[in-house]
């Protein structure tokens, strides 16, 4: 089926301390060779470096320049400023109060919904002992029924013997 030169994902992953997610990508992107079969896709036992250099890099894109020690560092520096989404919104205040406002709609919107079950399980379980005793009635009826058609058989009896 696969000559030894195929790795899983995962086996590739461990052995070259790439992330899954990052070899997901790359295939996805059609930026390396890979093999699909029973489900599961497979790259070359090689670097990560040798496998892109090897692929050319597809019409209308840059090449992809990746860190010398192959791990997932990211290949754009961002100021630190720009790493924090707060500093850009003015302190965050604006968004923080909005994400409480949320949050505190959903949990209203949870309660509701948890009340509403519950009196929904309480219509149930009445409905349910309304068909219990429903249940006993008319078995309680149906056995009266057999005992008087048990009597009539033994009338029809007596009426003969007469």
């Amino acid at each position: 089926m696969l000559d030894k030169t195929w790795l899983s994902l995962s086996e590739y992953s461990s052995k070259y301390k790439v992330s899954v997610s990052t070899l997901r990508r790359r295939v996805k992107r059609d930026e390396i060779d890979y093999s699909f079969e029973d489900g599961r896709y497979f790259i070359s036992d090689q670097p990560l470096v040798n496998l892109l250099a090897e692929k050319a890099p597809p019409q209308n894109s840059r090449p992809v320049d990746l860190p010398e020690d192959e791990s997932e560092e990211p290949l754009v520096q961002v100021k630190e400023e720009e790493k924090n989404p707060v500093t850009q919104l003015g302190e965050g205040a604006g968004v923080l109060e909005t994400t409480n406002q949320l949050l505190g709609e959903i949990k209203k919107a949870y309660a509701i919904i948890l009340q509403e079950k519950e009196e929904q399980l309480i219509q149930l379980k009445e409905e349910v002992t309304d068909l219990r005793t429903l249940v006993r009635v008319l078995e309680e009826e149906n056995s009266r029924l057999k005992a008087a058609s048990a009597d009539s058989h033994s009338l029809d009896e007596w009426l003969k013997s007469i």
